[in-house]
């Protein structure tokens, strides 16, 4: 028997699309304890390395990650490759611009491409992951586009 990884790995993203599994990562800071994921408002990248990290495509004693700059670092130690978007396949990543996001802060975002000109990431009002047009119907630019030839 031979596991297909990346027919389950695709399978596991579009699965969690509505799951709250990723809306907290606690933290103490300053002793207290905090959210620093604000109930799944700021939780893409919590998101999208907890997925990497259970199909083995991100070190796993350095993940998850609650921050995009972490788990591109890890990405890149892992064979992640930044690619252009005529080359986009199912399953690869996509970081979008950074925008004022629903704290009042600048934060870029990161998801999944899952073909037909759709992804998946973290809403920040609903705090779970969607599928959406992966551009939102041209209303956010992305920044970067990143492939792991193992897949």
């Amino acid at each position: 028997m031979e596991l297909l990884t990346k027919k389950n790995y695709l399978n596991t993203i579009k699965k969690s699309v509505g799951v709250q599994i990723f809306h907290n990562i606690f933290a103490e800071i300053d002793g207290a304890e905090k959210d620093i994921t604000q109930n799944g408002k700021l939780s893409c990248a919590f998101f999208v390395s907890s997925i990497l990290m259970m199909f083995h495509l991100i070190d796993s004693d350095k993940a998850p990650h609650s921050t995009i700059a972490g788990t591109i670092k890890n990405m890149e130690t892992n064979g992640w490759v930044e690619m252009n978007e005529d080359k986009l396949e199912d399953g690869d990543i996509i970081v979008w611009e950074t925008i004022t996001d629903v704290d009042g802060r600048k934060h870029e975002h990161i998801g999944f491409y899952i073909g037909n000109s759709l992804a998946i990431s973290n809403s920040s009002q609903k705090g779970t992951p969607e599928e959406h047009h992966y551009t939102y119907n041209g209303k956010r630019a992305i920044k970067s586009y990143w492939h792991n030839p193992s897949l």
